[in-house]
């Protein structure tokens, strides 16, 4: 679902980041619970001429050039696999299905009834974009005294809906084909779902995200949003009798920090297993589904960066690198480099020492023991 947040000259901008929080605690409680797959959400915060509005606001796309197009992804390493799927949660696709996108209009900061009234003379553009949005078949969104953008344009006619209060007779009046007497906060007719009070706008969003998109992640959300009275209170005497400890630590990272503590160790993958407290097969079927490699894989790396780190700054030679490494035989750990690196520890020192050759060490040494006398 794609949802476009409709920022107005005169909008009441916390509907809007309300909404904003609810779609990005969402998508981050979707990467949890299927981490690496796309949610199916998608926003954008769009002018009056339905243009997206670039906005140094957190969980926003940035602004991106119209000749270019938009990029799902990027090149950065693995350690921002998640970081990179939520980003692309927020990116827009193109030309999304008009039929399942959403139009959020907040409520406006008018004065009273008759300026709610000239602010619809001086925004015709805006109402030209939400007419354009339902003849496609969209869904609209509107909280507050927002809900008259609908009712401007018939999409209320027939129905009976809650008004803020201070709108209400003038609302009655000029559109009297709606009923506004309703004293449910919040419903849907057609659609149009519609909200009595900006207060309402967390609660509102996550109705509309469980109606349109995924009612199990809509609750999810909602325990995460929402007051949660008996938690609030069940919660303290859980964590007091210890039924709620610290999160355990997964095989797979007790097995990586074993691996790790034993780098210069034979490696034996029943050892590994019982640091991580599960059966070898169990090991290797975790690791693969968290790494996409074998516990031997993952150590082989380890070795490398150890290697990689001795080369850079210190002086040992080829063969106490390689014992350093858990390898008696220079000669495997050698090709072992050469395949990861791409080029011989010879080479790779020379390209990446952080420290100068013997010969010079040798001779700065001299100079500044001689100063010193």
């Amino acid at each position: 679902m794609h949802v476009r947040l409709l920022w107005l000259p005169h909008a009441m901008p916390g509907s809007l980041f309300a909404a904003l929080d609810v779609l990005r605690t969402a998508s981050g409680i979707a990467q949890l619970q299927r981490p690496g797959r796309d949610c199916g959400l998608s926003w954008q915060v769009i002018g009056e001429t339905g243009r997206a509005l670039p906005m140094p606001v957190p969980g926003l796309a940035r602004a991106r050039r119209r000749s270019r197009p938009a990029e799902r992804g990027d090149k950065r390493g693995d350690k921002g696999a998640d970081k990179r799927a939520v980003e692309r949660a927020v990116e827009p696709p193109p030309q999304p299905a008009e039929a399942h996108s959403l139009l959020v209009i907040p409520g406006v900061m008018a004065r009273n009834a008759p300026h709610l009234g000239e602010l619809f003379e001086q925004q015709r553009a805006v109402l030209r974009l939400v007419e354009r949005h339902a003849q496609a078949g969209g869904w609209i969104a509107a909280s507050f005294n927002g809900i008259a953008y609908a009712a401007e344009l018939g999409l209320l006619d027939g129905a009976r809906v809650s008004a803020p209060w201070l709108y209400q007779s003038w609302m009655a009046r000029r559109y009297p084909l709606c009923d506004f007497t309703h004293d449910e906060p919040m419903g849907v007719h057609g659609r149009v779902f519609h909200s009595v009070a900006p207060a309402l706008q967390t609660e509102f969003m996550l109705r509309v995200l469980g109606h349109l998109h995924d009612p199990d992640l809509a609750q999810a959300s909602a325990r995460v949003l929402l007051l949660q009275a008996e938690r609030q209170q069940l919660t303290p005497a859980l964590t007091a009798q210890r039924w709620l400890t610290p999160t355990a630590d997964s095989p797979v990272f007790r097995a990586k920090r074993w691996l790790q503590d034993h780098i210069g160790a034979p490696y034996r993958l029943a050892e590994v297993a019982r640091a991580a407290a599960v059966s070898e097969r169990t090991l290797l079927r975790h690791f693969r589904q968290v790494t996409g490699a074998t516990p031997l894989a993952c150590l082989h790396a380890l070795r490398i960066e150890r290697a990689k780190t001795l080369l850079e700054v210190s002086l040992h030679g080829t063969q106490a690198i390689a014992e350093a490494c858990g390898y008696s035989d220079a000669a495997t750990f050698r090709r072992l480099f050469q395949r990861a690196t791409g080029m011989s520890m010879s080479h790779y020192r020379a390209r990446y020492a952080l420290r100068a050759r013997r010969r010079y060490w040798r001779v700065e040494d001299a100079l500044r023991e001689g100063a010193a006398a």
